[in-house]
């Protein structure tokens, strides 16, 4: 559980474990799953003016989030100059888009490594007297049932340099989050910028149900993660599924840059990483947690493991 944060305050961390980065993060309730190879790290940089939270990710490695935003507000997901092309709930974005949270939406996404991006959260109230102000409908009205939106790029772009300044000013100097220049700025400039390129935005198509690809993409996923620690073969999947092996590569591939197979091995990975990085050292023995996670042979669990996480797994147990 978060602790209550003052209302003015601007914290930058540097997080080299995921696990860390999920359970410290102000305001998310999310899980992260390392899917490539390498040593992560991540800088996360999060202010708080009033009511309005900015939160400023950067994260090295190619990641599989979900869980939800914060809770009683607005979220809203900017992408940066910086930003691949990612999946934001089965939908793709090359960086040009607005990724809109709700209420109930649960945070589906895969990132590219290198990733950049600057959430804006913010109470829906504020959000409707800014509209009324600016002579626009009500956010829900604007934005429809949409998930995601592909804006004006003159719009995102007069958004992002407003939001890098922000950030950066508090970067160097955090006692600036106390003074009237800078809470106007970010609580009521940047949610006037958000609102205009949310409202000359081009709506995408609403979602439609997916097709058979992605059901069976969606399908396999769930199998996995139920039964992640049994041997499982790409036959029974397809079985499962009810798609070709062909069919069923493919949709991997594109979603997670990886085979089925992979993708087991590294959710297994991924789960006996949890474990350990949540573990007592005292007690807690590596070979225990690599056959509960479905590894017999020890020398190659952890040669796999290093070679995903850039770390061995009792280096994993000694970081609690």
């Amino acid at each position: 559980m978060n602790p209550i944060m003052p209302d003015h305050y601007s914290l930058i961390r540097q997080f080299d474990d995921f696990e860390e980065l999920a359970s410290t993060l102000h305001g998310y309730d999310i899980d992260l799953q390392q899917l490539d190879r390498g040593r992560f790290t991540a800088t996360t940089q999060q202010v708080v003016s009033g009511a309005v939270l900015l939160s400023h990710f950067i994260v090295t490695r190619r990641l599989d989030v979900q869980g939800n935003p914060p809770a009683n507000l607005r979220t809203f997901g900017i992408p940066t100059t910086q930003c691949q092309p990612f999946v934001w709930r089965e939908q793709s974005s090359d960086g040009n888009t607005i990724q809109l949270y709700r209420h109930i939406t649960e945070l589906k996404m895969v990132t590219q490594p290198f990733f950049e991006a600057i959430d804006l959260s913010i109470p829906e109230d504020i959000l409707n007297q800014q509209c009324h102000t600016l002579g626009y409908p009500e956010l829900d009205a604007i934005i429809g049932d949409n998930e995601m939106l592909t804006c004006n790029p003159t719009d995102m772009r007069a958004l992002r340099s407003a939001l890098y300044s922000v950030c950066l000013a508090l970067s160097d100097n955090p006692s600036l989050t106390g003074t009237i220049g800078m809470q106007q700025k970010i609580e009521f400039e940047l949610p006037q910028l958000l609102l205009s390129a949310l409202y000359s935005a081009e709506a995408q198509q609403k979602r439609t149900t997916p097709g058979k690809k992605q059901r069976a993409l969606n399908k396999a996923v769930d199998y996995i993660k139920t039964f992640s620690n049994n041997p499982i073969t790409l036959n029974e999947l397809c079985q499962e599924t009810r798609v070709s092996a062909r069919t069923l590569q493919s949709a991997f591939l594109e979603h997670f840059g990886m085979s089925p197979k992979a993708y087991l091995r590294v959710q297994r990975l991924n789960a006996a990483h949890k474990e350990l990085f949540t573990a007592n050292p005292v007690g807690t023995k590596v070979a225990d947690v690599a056959y509960r996670r479905g590894f017999w042979h020890m020398g190659q669990f952890s040669a796999d493991y290093k070679r995903l996480f850039a770390e061995l797994p009792s280096e994993t147990l000694k970081k609690q």
